[in-house]
């Protein structure tokens, strides 16, 4: 410990009187040294490049009937960095490998009755519902968080019976990846 100590102030008045060439020379020879004497660090804060994973789309029109285990399609795209979400099949595939973060949304009028789930690859994973609510509109949220492999699928499907009344533009679903 004492050692490290000494080097770490020789280290800090070498950066003070030379140059810059001459102390990067010399900071790498200390590094050297320390790596001879097993002292070389166990961490390696290397910057890692991610690629960017981010979508973000809604509603535009209000859907009277979305039928048992039907997708529910957002049809209006706001962002979609990777290209992962595709308004046909209202299905995110993971472009990348990573953990990934979902969120969706939704409103009903007064008397709906809606069941929303998040699945991926087929597995049912989260269920939200709103049934025969008393306010004249009512939204409710949920959420996932979970590690895909380049290739899976997201997808938010109605999963009981038949949903009566989805409301636009209050519905929505955004995901992005959190980390690799």
């Amino acid at each position: 410990m004492f050692t490290f100590i000494c080097f770490s102030l020789l280290y800090m008045v070498v950066a003070e009187t030379l140059n810059q060439g001459v102390f990067l020379k010399n900071l790498n020879s200390y590094k050297n040294t320390c790596k001879e004497m097993g002292w070389a660090p166990t961490c390696h804060a290397e910057t890692v490049k991610s690629q960017a994973v981010a979508f973000h789309v809604y509603l535009k029109n209000s859907i009277t009937s979305l039928g048992n285990n039907q997708i529910l399609k957002y049809d209006h795209v706001v962002t979609n960095i990777g290209e992962g979400y595709n308004t046909t099949t209202g299905k995110f595939t993971a472009p990348v490998s990573g953990v990934y973060s979902f969120s969706w949304t939704y409103m009903t009028k007064k008397g709906g009755v809606c069941y929303i789930g998040g699945v991926v690859d087929g597995r049912q994973l989260v269920w939200s519902a709103i049934h025969d609510q008393k306010a004249m509109w009512l939204s409710t949220t949920a959420h996932l968080v979970i590690q895909m492999r380049k290739g899976s699928e997201f997808w938010t499907p109605n999963y009981t019976g038949n949903a009566v009344y989805i409301h636009s533009f209050f519905t929505f679903l955004t995901g992005h990846k959190i980390s690799d």
